[in-house]
């Protein structure tokens, strides 16, 4: 099987970010550098979204109420991608806002148990995904809304490239050390990719301005997270990968759902 190309770095990505059976074919002859596909991690953000937006759509069909029908959606994000992003939101929160040093910190993120940090980070990430969520099913409708969450999961992975090429490793050995990091071509492929799907799935909803709103707040959210992470831990994580696509997607939908 020819392993190269547009779809086989698709499908080695979605066997990093889901729990979806991705055959080990798609990696015969890989060198295991998960930031060799990262530039097609927004593509890949689209397809993790579809299950959601499928459902998002049919929960809408039978007239379930629109905070229902947001939950239902990031539920199936969540089981899609075994909850990898929000497993890293949850351990930066133990971890910045639990341990005094940048040591103590690093080993809080290791730990697996969940704190208090950790459980308000991920009720508020997952509350306001929702509320965003069931906003634009009111205003603009289940279709559009469905398509904004294609753009958003898209875009957040776009964005989670670039913060992983911004920063360095905090922690030699890691997950995300050991994947290596995106260079500049492949950060910049990501973000023109993730911005060109932003394009079409936020545009019919928000307009140019919806599009505009949400990209400042994004990149604010981002830079802010960056800085925070530097200074907390001098770098990034995988855990901070993680954490800043969940970030960034609520910093996306909030902007649409201003210009909605």
């Amino acid at each position: 099987m020819n392993t190269d190309g547009l779809l086989a770095e698709i499908m080695r990505s979605l066997g990093f970010l889901t729990r979806l059976p991705i055959s080990q074919s798609w990696f015969a002859g890989q060198n295991g550098s998960l930031a060799e596909n990262s530039r097609v991690f927004p593509l890949a953000g689209a397809v993790i979204a579809l299950p959601a937006a499928f459902a998002l759509i049919l929960a809408s069909l039978f007239n379930l109420p629109p905070m229902v029908t947001g939950m239902i959606a990031i539920a199936v994000l969540a089981a899609v991608t075994g909850a990898l992003h929000e497993d890293g939101l949850a351990d930066v929160a133990d971890g910045f806002f639990g341990g005094a040093t940048e040591k103590q910190r690093l080993e809080i993120m290791k730990d697996s148990r969940i704190g208090t940090f950790a459980a308000l980070a991920l009720i508020v990430s997952i509350g306001l995904r929702t509320l965003l969520l069931a906003a634009i099913i009111e205003r603009a409708g289940p279709g559009l809304a469905a398509l904004a969450l294609i753009g958003t999961e898209a875009a957040s992975r776009a964005v989670l490239v670039q913060f992983w090429h911004m920063l360095p490793s905090a922690r030699p050995g890691g997950l995300a050390d050991g994947a290596g990091s995106p260079d500049g071509t492949a950060a910049f492929t990501a973000l023109l990719a993730g911005f060109l799907i932003l394009i079409v799935t936020y545009v019919p909803a928000g307009g140019i301005g919806g599009l505009l709103i949400a990209g400042l707040l994004c990149a604010a959210a981002t830079f802010g997270f960056a800085n925070l992470c530097t200074l907390k831990i001098g770098g990034q994580t995988g855990d901070a990968l993680g954490a800043v696509q969940q970030i960034a997607a609520v910093a996306l939908l909030t902007g649409l759902v201003m210009m909605v």
